[in-house]
């Protein structure tokens, strides 16, 4: 590895400064830019440096795996009359860091957005695919990475997204999962340790449930500057699992810490001190993830040149130990549940499936976990009757799209408003901004609905202070209209739930509350009624709700 990052030191470069500011002219007339971009390798990205972010390797066969479709991608581009084959697809998973908050700042006089506004072109997701395809394959589209990273995202709303695939239309699934939630998991130590992360992971792992090594599961550390508890779970999650650990900040912290008081020298490293890293921090972070993989590649190849196997068949090395996707969550104490029992018998049953020779048909006696996955045992559809989140890479990410998206099921509204921008503060979503503000919901079921998951704002403002969400469920059974009213009225199951808006710690962020529904979930046919009302407070933003199986 130190002699690729050598030999391609110029490459790796360019490739990083690719589309850094929205205004190219501008950047190209810059001497003090390559400059720096120049000090800034030079200083504190050279090999023997970025080799302190290692924490965890991948399992070699699952690089092996990865080598494999990098391969096939090659070859199909080299000769188009092979069979189609995709890029390698990395997702990214995080909060407002990943999203590109803040990634265009920089002390070098080059125009940016400004210092709160999310830029996901010039964030250290887009910066790493360009790295791969520069680099490695002369700008052809090998690496495809989609960055479906949201601000104030933690782990829990990191899983939602995966658990429900609340993906772009027409979303391949990933063959690379990158967690990059560091930044809002490092609020709540416990939890993070014992249960958030493990559950990103294992919903992560069943993506791809009949691929024993599919999608490769990244944990990603990036530079931010707040007092960290979080390192120590990313470590034990990558140990834990065997999954490839990364760690931008033991590249950088211990100058960034040491020069707190020297302003000059923290932004000439990561474009601004604060929580968000400026235009620094982001091209660091590609490099750093970057050499991780290329490192793992080099050590797969090295092992499989050294054991002299058939290039013809590299999946034929096999592990004595456990695939990552057979470990459970951690047990050195009994702390919480990170899934229900619902989802552990849907996993079970995909298993069944993905080890039967012929694909379920409608038929089958497990018919309700057969729909959620297609002919080809890989992709899964949508176990919701209806859900959706607001993200900027997907179909819902500006407020007219929540409106459109509200109005689909919406039957009465008082005093709430899709409001808000894809990229800029405020970030679009449902808000209440009024005392007693109420809404109603009349969901048509498609298909056995057990729960209901509200991804809501929780802040430290003053205007969520006090703030108090009451949501009331009613179920009517289907041919219940048939009945006389009070049979009708009898056949009705309701539940109360409630959802706060305010927490003291200084940050805003993201929470899913996931609720069981009355009288064991909703069938087929059946119509789910949802009431909203605002009992304090006068401020409230939903970000998506989901009504699915699991």
């Amino acid at each position: 590895v130190p002699i690729f990052w050598k030999q391609f030191e110029a490459e790796i470069k360019e490739a990083a400064v690719k589309d850094a500011t929205r205004y190219q002219q501008d950047q190209h007339n810059n001497t003090k830019f390559r400059e720096w971009i120049n000090e800034l390798f030079q200083d504190h990205y050279q090999s023997y440096q970025v080799q302190r972010s290692a924490i965890h390797p991948p399992r070699l066969e699952v690089i092996l795996k990865v080598l494999e479709i990098i391969s096939k991608r090659v070859n199909y581009l080299r000769r188009i009359s092979l069979s189609a084959a995709p890029p390698l697809h990395i997702l990214v998973s995080g909060g407002s860091v990943a999203s590109g908050v803040a990634c265009g700042v920089n002390h070098v006089g080059l125009n940016h957005p400004g210092r709160l506004h999310q830029y996901t072109e010039c964030a250290w997701p887009a910066r790493l695919e360009h790295l791969f395809n520069q680099v490695l394959f002369n700008g052809e589209e090998v690496v495809k990475v989609s960055n479906l990273a949201v601000g104030g995202a933690n782990s829990e709303i990191g899983k939602v997204l995966l658990e429900y695939q609340l993906f772009p239309d027409s979303f391949q699934l990933p063959d690379i999962v990158i967690w990059s939630h560091a930044t809002n998991d490092a609020k709540d130590k416990t939890r993070t340790y014992f249960e958030s992360i493990s559950g990103f992971v294992n919903t992560a792992h069943n993506l791809r449930i009949c691929d024993d090594h599919l999608p490769l599961v990244v944990m990603n550390e990036e530079f931010f500057r707040q007092h960290n508890d979080v390192s120590g779970a990313i470590y034990k999650a990558s140990n834990w699992f065997g999954l490839m650990g990364i760690s931008q900040r033991n590249v950088i912290s211990h100058k960034i810490f040491a020069n707190l008081d020297n302003d000059d020298y923290v932004n000439r490293i990561i474009g601004q001190t604060g929580v968000h890293p400026g235009m620094g921090g982001h091209i660091g972070a590609s490099w750093t993830v970057f050499y991780n993989f290329i490192s793992a590649f080099t050590d797969a190849c090295d092992y499989t040149t050294s054991t002299r196997i058939s290039s013809s068949s590299p999946m034929s090395i096999k592990s004595t130990d456990v695939t990552a996707k057979s470990v459970g969550p951690y047990k050195e104490k009994d702390y919480g549940n990170i899934s229900s029992a619902e989802w552990k018998t849907h996993q079970d049953k995909i298993r069944e499936m993905c080890l039967s020779e012929e694909p379920f048909t409608s038929s089958s006696s497990i018919n309700s976990t057969a729909a959620t996955i297609s002919s080809n045992h890989q992709k899964q559809l949508s176990p919701c009757t209806y859900a959706f989140m607001v993200n900027r890479m997907t179909s819902v990410s500006t407020s007219a799209d929540v409106n459109k998206k509200m109005n689909e099921v919406l039957t009465s509204n008082t005093g709430w408003k899709a409001e808000g921008f894809p990229i800029k503060q405020p970030r679009a979503g449902f808000y209440a901004k009024e005392t007693n503000a109420h809404f109603s919901l009349k969901i048509d079921v498609s298909m056995e609905t057990k729960y209901m998951t509200i991804m809501s704002m929780k802040s430290y403002g003053d205007n969520f202070k006090d703030t108090n969400l009451e949501v009331d469920v009613t179920i009517q059974r289907n041919g219940a209209s048939t009945l006389s009213a009070e049979a009708e009225e009898a056949t009705k199951k309701s539940s109360k739930y409630e959802v706060t808006g305010y927490h003291g710690t200084k940050t805003s962020i993201h929470i899913p509350h996931k609720f069981e529904l009355p009288d064991g979930g909703a069938k087929k046919g059946d119509i789910i009624v949802v009431n909203f009302r605002l009992v304090s407070g006068s401020y409230f933003k939903i970000a998506g709700l989901a009504f699915c199986r699991y």
